[in-house]
């Protein structure tokens, strides 16, 4: 008799298939010998909890206690979506070893892959499943964690999978980049076994949620979206400068006359606002970041507001140009004189795996990646680097 592991590998008739569903947790719908998502149980949520630092105090203000930990309420996870860099060949490798290894060692676990990267693998990998087109919902229903294979953008491309809380996502860095990404590809074995068995710690990632208005106040149908890095108005492809209003809790802060204004997040800190002169701010502080784009006032400088800030962004009545409203980059249509969005945080935040001593990966990033403080006179050090003790190089 076929043992359990060897039941969806087989073709099964119509009597025997009833029974093959008592030996798997992959409970998917086959037509035509394509695994779908509609028979996936609907996930169980997991436990994420507070971590406790190794202070005698326990103090909240410590690091570690602003950190989180997964709990998969003592079963393992079900269902898994790769998300992947497109056309990139070593990403595509990438994808076949981390679902080959994942299918042998955790056969339990489905393995979900977006349509068209669905479409490309199915013929090699023809265990893992794909969300039926125009389902979208699939993927909170079912979704128990994610892995990015790619660069910050692949990152940020789970966060619009999702409608309001998304899983925990495991980020590989295979991009350009990858500041937003903790982990070597090479080290996926140990990160995912961290994940399936629930030792692992979380980061939780602040996000926005921006809402669209009229000119009579009138909210937008595509209001209430979430983003990772920023909202943006921006003059786009117009001539001319745009002016902007500004307001901090229905108060006015100041009207700009320039090429747009960001509000961000710490995440996004380091995406467009940096471009456009913004501070670098640590994830773990709670703040939104206001930043000019090219303004044409020399004194309006860059403003870290608390969290709990609302800010609308308003095209004035007077202004020359139309705008532009940008989410993460995506272009979210057109705002004319007196059209707004508002921009608040958002309740769901991504909570993402990452090292568990955040401190000493964040400083590493910003000096590797970013060349933090590096000046003419060093171009391969840093001046200092032997100050540091726990320096080391790559």
């Amino acid at each position: 008799m076929l043992g359990p592991r060897l039941w969806p590998r087989v073709f099964c008739t119509t009597a025997n298939a009833r029974l093959a569903r008592l030996f798997t947790t992959s409970r998917s719908i086959r037509t035509s010998g394509i695994l779908t998502t509609l028979d996936i149980p609907t996930k169980a949520a997991p436990i994420i909890t507070r971590r406790l630092s190794q202070a005698d105090d326990h103090s909240v203000d410590h690091e570690a206690d602003q950190q989180f930990s997964l709990n998969w309420r003592g079963a393992t996870p079900q269902t898994v979506l790769i998300i992947k860099k497109a056309n990139d060949t070593n990403v595509d490798s990438a994808l076949a070893r981390i679902s080959q290894w994942l299918h042998t060692e955790y056969p339990q676990i489905n393995i979900v892959l977006e349509p068209p990267v669905f479409d490309q693998f199915h013929s090699t990998l023809p265990f893992v499943h794909k969300i039926p087109n125009g389902m979208h919902t699939e993927y909170s229903r079912i979704i128990d964690f994610v892995v990015t294979l790619g660069g910050d953008g692949t990152f940020l491309h789970v966060s619009s999978l999702f409608e309001k809380q998304v899983p925990p996502i495991i980020p590989f860095s295979m991009g350009t980049l990858g500041f937003l990404l903790p982990f070597n590809v090479r080290d996926f074995q140990l990160q995912m076994r961290r994940v399936i068995e629930g030792s692992a710690t979380l980061l939780p990632r602040m996000r926005l949620m921006y809402s669209r208005f009229k000119a009579d106040g009138t909210l937008d149908k595509s209001g209430g979206v979430n983003v990772t890095n920023e909202a943006c108005i921006h003059r786009g492809t117009y001539p001319h400068l745009t002016t902007i209003s500004c307001y901090l809790n229905n108060h006015l802060l100041t009207t700009s006359v320039g090429d747009g204004i960001i509000v961000g997040t710490p995440t996004g800190s380091t995406a467009y606002s940096l471009s456009a002169g913004g501070p670098i701010v640590h994830p773990l502080v709670s703040s939104m970041i206001v930043s000019p784009v090219c303004p044409r006032s020399l004194s309006f400088r860059p403003l870290i507001l608390p969290s709990s800030s609302v800010v609308k962004l308003q095209v004035h009545k007077k202004s020359r140009g139309r705008a532009t409203a940008y989410m993460d980059g995506r272009d979210c249509g057109e705002l004319l004189q007196g059209e707004y969005i508002e921009v608040r945080k958002s309740p769901y935040p991504l909570m993402c795996v990452n090292r568990s001593d955040l401190a000493a990966g964040w400083a590493l990033d910003i000096n590797q990646l970013l060349q933090f403080n590096r000046t003419f006179s060093y171009p391969h050090d840093t001046p200092f680097s032997d100050d540091d003790p726990n320096s080391r190089e790559e």
